[in-house]
């Protein structure tokens, strides 16, 4: 080949590579939103979870220049609409604004789910947790862990303790409680039924409860805060301690994330996963997150991923331990 015909070539690859590099970078930075986004929320109308959804499709839309819309789909502890979210084309036009549940504790008291949450989606990114704490009755004789776990263990099988049901978060931490403090407590699931009105009554002793909810029955002095059931101390409560540092172990938080199909393309789930981020970094978000009980969750979807997977290998050893089934 001589020199002309050398350069030519030169030239050909050259312009072929760099076809190849707009190309790529083409499909690394996706046309996308071209149109309205969905967001699925397997929860009703004005809950908390709700609110807090609807707190980051609103946002979403002015970041995306697209509409971002909730759709609730409540029913069957979130799964309902996690189950259309998990069905969905993954084409980053349908979302899931998902609980903690969802994916790391029903999947092991559930055995016929119609899909499988932690293989059919995906995360994009954490948004929120919520802090837990444990109350007494005021009836109870004591105001700390140490002093609640005396008397419990000096009145064995006569210490009831509430929950919302069978395999929910409280539920769950309160068995962990139960087995590493070597408890004997009794478990009155509630269901629907208001649970803090029965503990500021007396007729539960204690509970584990999101801070949203307990916070006003605390602040009046309708129950008695014990400690913080979260890893952290809590703003609002700053001297109460977590159950952790007197019980090894004895911690739950409830967190929400959004989540796509798994197939959904990577550079779609980094670009909302980026947007995500932004969000959750406005001061006006995190203050609106304080009102409704949640502390903003920033972690994007290979942290979320890891952190998911030990969460439920986690709760998974619990709900083992204790033999709880929901079928």
């Amino acid at each position: 080949m001589n020199i002309r015909r050398l350069g030519r070539a030169a030239t050909a690859l050259v312009l072929a590579c760099a076809a190849a590099g707009i190309h790529a970078q083409s499909q690394s930075q996706p046309n996308w939103p071209t149109r309205p986004v969905r967001v699925l929320v397997p929860a009703p109308a004005g809950s908390g979870p709700d609110a807090l959804c609807r707190q980051v499709t609103q946002r979403l839309s002015e970041l995306l220049g697209q509409p971002v819309t909730p759709d609730n789909r409540p029913g069957a502890s979130g799964h309902v609409g996690a189950e259309v979210a998990a069905k969905a084309a993954p084409d980053g036009y349908t979302a899931l604004c998902g609980a903690s549940s969802t994916f790391v504790t029903t999947p092991h008291l559930m055995t016929k789910l119609a899909y499988d949450p932690n293989k059919d989606l995906a995360p994009v990114a954490m948004l929120a947790r919520a802090d837990l704490l444990l109350i007494a009755s005021p009836s109870v004789p004591a105001d700390d862990l140490p002093s609640l776990i005396a008397w419990i263990k000096a009145n064995p099988g006569k210490v009831s303790y509430a929950s919302p049901g069978i395999g929910s978060n409280a539920h769950l931490a309160m068995e962990v409680f139960k087995a590493r403090a070597g408890l004997d407590i009794v478990h009155v699931p509630y269901n629907t039924l208001p649970a803090l009105t029965d503990l500021a009554a007396g007729r539960v002793q204690i509970m584990v409860e999101p801070s949203a909810s307990a916070t006003p029955f605390v602040r009046d002095g309708r129950v008695k805060l014990i400690a913080v059931a979260s890893p952290t101390p809590v703003p609002e409560f700053p001297k109460a301690r977590p159950t952790n540092e007197t019980v090894p172990g004895f911690e739950v938080i409830g967190w929400g994330g959004l989540f796509v199909p798994a197939a959904t393309p990577r550079p779609i789930v980094d670009r909302l996963a980026l947007e995500v981020h932004k969000l959750l970094q406005q001061k006006d978000v995190r203050d609106s997150f304080a009102t409704l009980g949640f502390v903003p969750y920033d972690m994007g979807p290979d942290e979320s991923r890891r952190f998911i997977r030990s969460e439920y290998d986690h709760w998974g050893e619990v709900i083992r331990s204790a033999n709880i089934r929901l079928e």
